[in-house]
């Protein structure tokens, strides 16, 4: 990893990744990493979780950060400013929704839609139910999810084979939406136009700050349009193979190091 330290110090906005780069894999914070966020608000910095998860499991991490600050979460389709007093969000309209839930069930394709905060499943399994206790989310079971959801949808998660990818994409393609990744073998579909770049400058823009001012930090492809607009974008040691294979500066340490400390300690 290298830094410049003229480049350090020019940084007035640190963005966070949660899954993988600010929590451990035990889904917590560590104490040191709380201390030197909250050092860096006193300090008169700004900080801003940047997340795939959804509204409520991303504000429960800020939570435990015990401050006020920025989220943006669905992979930047929902933005949170604590002193605005709306947010900002974006929906794949359900005429699009359903091509892709209906895409899915006809390829037998396991398939998550989330509708405000809550996620709808065919029918209840024990890896869905595990997640929604990990994340702090509640669940709803609609069966059929092409005829049964009947709302815009903040994001649809489809779990996929690797010989399949080629004509998910080739499909996916054909219908209004943006397709990105957080973790292996599956995608994230949000809404067109919609990344966490676009959240990110949501909140540089609402506090005046220059991309060149900004320090990000992820760990998957999802992230990588943040860490390219980020004066100082790093990849966590940890990240995805699809990431690190695209970005040449990476954390010394993982997020079970907490990587993300020994970064903010140098600003």
């Amino acid at each position: 990893m290298v830094l410049d330290r003229e480049a350090l110090d020019r940084v007035r906005l640190v963005a966070l990744d949660i899954d993988g780069t600010l929590i451990g894999d035990d889904h917590e914070v560590s104490e040191r990493t709380v201390s030197a966020i909250k050092d860096l608000i006193n300090r008169g910095r700004h900080v801003a979780l940047v997340s795939g998860r959804t509204w409520k499991a991303a504000d429960h991490i800020r939570q435990k950060l015990g401050v006020e600050i920025p989220v943006v979460c669905y992979n930047g389709a929902k933005v949170v400013i604590p002193s605005v007093d709306h947010d900002f969000t974006t929906k794949i309209p359900i005429a699009e929704a359903r091509k892709i839930m209906a895409y899915g069930e006809e390829r037998g394709l396991y398939t998550k839609v989330y509708v405000d905060d809550v996620l709808h499943i065919k029918e209840p399994d024990e890896k869905s139910l595990e997640f929604c206790k990990n994340s702090h989310i509640d669940y709803k079971v609609v069966g059929k999810l092409s005829e049964n959801v009947n709302e815009d949808v903040n994001m649809i998660v489809v779990y996929y084979k690797e010989d399949h990818y080629g004509v998910l994409d080739e499909k996916l393609s054909e219908i209004d939406v943006t397709v990105t990744t957080s973790i292996s073998n599956s995608i994230d579909v949000i809404p067109k136009g919609i990344s966490k770049e676009r959240g990110l400058r949501l909140v540089a823009s609402h506090f005046g700050i220059e991309s060149g001012e900004i320090l990000a930090m992820g760990n998957s492809l999802n992230d990588i349009e943040m860490l390219r607009y980020a004066g100082i974008g790093i990849a966590m040691k940890n990240g995805d193979v699809s990431l690190l294979s695209k970005w040449s500066n990476v954390t010394e340490y993982t997020n079970n190091e907490d990587g993300v400390y020994h970064v903010l300690k140098l600003l």
